[in-house]
């Protein structure tokens, strides 16, 4: 069954991943179906965390990879779409609040201080997670600083879990080779 919060609501429509869809939507929270509500924030090249989930946008003339653009650029771009296109602070503020569970996907992340964003927006939120793709966790948080960032979220009380497998905690199952052989795969026995 597919979870009607994904998205924020708007999951297949032109206003999936904005606060108009998560307007439009609110009533769907209590749909039987309803599990959390979902998005997907990526890191532009001025630094700035925004919801968003494709890796390009439509500049009108070609699709260009959104790490590549300033924020300005990207929501300019997704205005000549007809989508004003909302950053992860503004998301945060909207659903400041709500009782239902909230799991923040994290697509691409490159800095310090846009993990520390996401660590001090969700540490204070008792039902809000993280989660990532193992590809997208292991480009997200590399190696040589997965360790200090492990710490940074478990200090925090935040998790960062397994697209699609929400027990598996990513920063513990990369700690060893079996761990992070039974998380890749994207179903094992239900786990």
């Amino acid at each position: 069954m597919k979870n009607p919060g994904h998205r924020l609501g708007a999951s297949g429509s032109d206003l999936e991943n904005t606060i108009e869809g998560l307007r439009r939507s609110l009533g769907v929270s209590s749909d039987p179906r309803f599990r959390y509500w979902e998005f997907d924030i990526r890191e532009s090249s001025d630094r700035v965390l925004f919801v968003f989930h494709d890796d390009t946008i439509d500049s009108g003339e070609e699709k260009i990879t959104t790490s590549s653009l300033e924020f300005a650029k990207i929501f300019e771009a997704g205005m000549e779409l007809g989508i004003r296109i909302p950053t992860f602070e503004e998301v945060v503020l909207e659903l400041d609040g709500r009782d239902e569970p909230v799991m923040v996907e994290i697509k691409q992340i490159f800095s310090d201080a846009a993990r520390r964003e996401v660590i001090d927006a969700l540490s204070s939120k008792e039902n809000w997670k993280a989660m990532a793709t193992p590809e997208r966790f292991e480009k997200n948080f590399p190696q040589e600083t997965r360790k200090m960032w492990s710490e940074a979220f478990g200090e925090a009380g935040v998790e960062l879990v397994r697209v699609g497998r929400h027990r598996v905690n990513l920063f513990g199952a990369s700690e060893s080779s079996i761990g992070w052989f039974y998380a890749r795969p994207k179903w094992f026995f239900g786990i």
